[in-house]
């Protein structure tokens, strides 16, 4: 029972907390970016509402994706010991497991207004059908970004009532900032990618767009926090945060696994802290 359990612990990646906390840290922006003035109860309360939510769905994306890769993940050195590629599991063990992290994600819609709900629904298609952009686009980790980021969208709408154009920006940026991390993710997989005929922007796009896209990532969160009329001492901590992580980048080796690694997996802290900006902004402006 317990090897049971740890595979299907496993299955959901609930034993590699950081894709849930990259999905979990855009909806804390969103909340920010959706509140007329800022609230701090407030933010701990959505932020606890939607990490719940961020937590099990992110699971249930990844139960999807497994599902649907079970025959490619067997081929691929990293991936080959997912519970259902090695046989561990059974198709009928996803299933369980998809409709129960699917039904925590239903409860913790129950705390959301009627907007905000239609919103979370809006985007469950693509989520789920991600794992198909990589058979057939030649950028899938801009259809993540769409989906990944889509908490801004909802954070901002169920404290705004309404879409302005700071969170859309912000959603933009979630986006770029996805398009980040995830390319240079993609780069420990790349050669297997191209063996097995899937996409990646870890080599559809050029080698080293992520450090350019560090600078359009932090531009617009600099008009996002002008769209939302922060206070001007945000601009300096964008500047110092942008710097990081460039340099961070720049000394990641994309061809090796262990170095893009631990980028992917130091990101976090970079989302933590366009967070506090954004709060810092919120609170100053008062």
């Amino acid at each position: 029972m317990i090897k049971y359990l740890s595979a299907h612990l496993r299955l959901a990646r609930h034993d590699k907390p950081i894709g849930a906390l990259l999905l979990h840290i855009p909806c804390i922006w969103g909340t920010i970016l959706g509140q007329p003035t800022f609230n701090f109860q407030e933010i701990i309360w959505y932020s606890s509402v939607f990490g719940v939510g961020s937590f099990t769905m992110r699971a249930a994306g990844c139960v999807v994706n497994d599902m649907w890769d079970k025959n490619i993940d067997n081929k691929v050195e990293r991936t080959r010991l997912r519970p259902l590629a090695s046989g561990e599991l059974q198709m009928k063990d996803a299933w369980i497991s998809l409709f129960a992290h699917c039904s925590v994600g239903l409860l913790v819609l129950t705390q959301l207004n009627w907007n905000t709900i239609a919103a979370s629904f809006g985007i469950v298609p693509i989520a789920f059908l991600y794992p198909l952009a990589k058979r057939y686009f030649s950028y899938p980790q801009l259809v993540l970004g769409i989906a990944f980021n889509w908490g801004i969208v909802v954070g901002g709408l169920q404290l705004a009532g309404m879409l302005n154009p700071a969170i859309m920006l912000g959603y933009t940026a979630g986006i770029v900032n996805t398009l980040i991390y995830d390319t240079v993710y993609g780069h420990q997989d790349k050669e297997y990618d191209k063996s097995l005929g899937l996409y990646s922007t870890a080599y559809t796009l050029p080698k080293n767009t992520p450090l350019y896209l560090t600078w359009v990532f932090s531009g617009l969160i600099g008009l996002t926090c002008y769209a939302a009329s922060y206070h001007p001492g945000v601009y300096p901590l964008i500047a110092l945060n942008q710097l990081d992580m460039y340099l961070r980048l720049k000394s990641t080796d994309f061809d090796n696994p262990e170095s893009c690694s631990k980028f992917f997996k130091d990101f976090k802290w970079f989302q933590v802290t366009i967070a506090l900006i954004f709060g810092a902004g919120s609170y100053m402006k008062q």
